[in-house]
């Protein structure tokens, strides 16, 4: 808003908003490879939108899930490759995520959101037909551990995200416009 000499001053909603920008932070999981390779752009969008950000090998999610850094939102980037198996690193979050010995709380107040990283061509040759598949068809892993992080009492801060390689991935970055928008509004508070 503008006062009588033309000085524009924030709105209360927007400085809550700014002061939640300027002090989020993000955990960013990736499994190496191509999704490592997301996980750097992620983190370089993150200094544009006023976000920290942490990188971290899936594998090392079971340390992080008991530990005061769970206070921070986390992005958990999961590949699914071949008859909708996981990569090495996301089997082993997914792994930790089913043990028998967990309980509907054990991931109390965990904030996270899922990104897929699939490829329908995969599905294509198997059943060769590349016309009938998209990114949902070829992102089980992730819906596994996305399924797995809110049956255990994390709170979905941003909805999973599905990307296919076979389209070049163009979801990816429409879907991170909708993370940053996410924790701008929520600062990192579930939806």
């Amino acid at each position: 808003q503008s006062t009588a000499r033309g000085v524009w001053m924030a709105l209360p909603h927007e400085a809550l908003l700014a002061s939640r920008r300027e002090s989020t932070h993000l955990n960013v999981f990736h499994g190496g490879g191509f999704s490592e390779a997301i996980a750097l752009r992620v983190r370089d969008a993150a200094c544009e939108n006023g976000v920290e950000v942490t990188m971290h090998n899936l594998v090392d999610f079971e340390a992080f899930s008991g530990g005061p850094a769970q206070s921070s939102p986390a992005l958990l980037l999961i590949t699914t490759i071949e008859d909708e198996q996981p990569c090495p690193a996301s089997a082993a979050c997914l792994r930790f995520l089913r043990r028998k010995s967990h309980g509907p709380k054990t991931l109390d107040g965990l904030q996270f959101a899922v990104l897929g990283l699939g490829d329908s061509n995969l599905l294509a040759v198997a059943w060769r037909r590349v016309d009938c598949f998209g990114a949902r068809d070829c992102n089980q892993a992730a819906e596994k551990v996305d399924s797995w992080l809110k049956h255990l009492g994390g709170t979905r801060f941003c909805r999973r995200g599905e990307a296919d390689d076979r389209t070049g991935n163009t979801e990816i970055d429409g879907w991170l416009e909708r993370l940053w928008a996410a924790l701008r509004l929520s600062g990192g508070a579930g939806v």
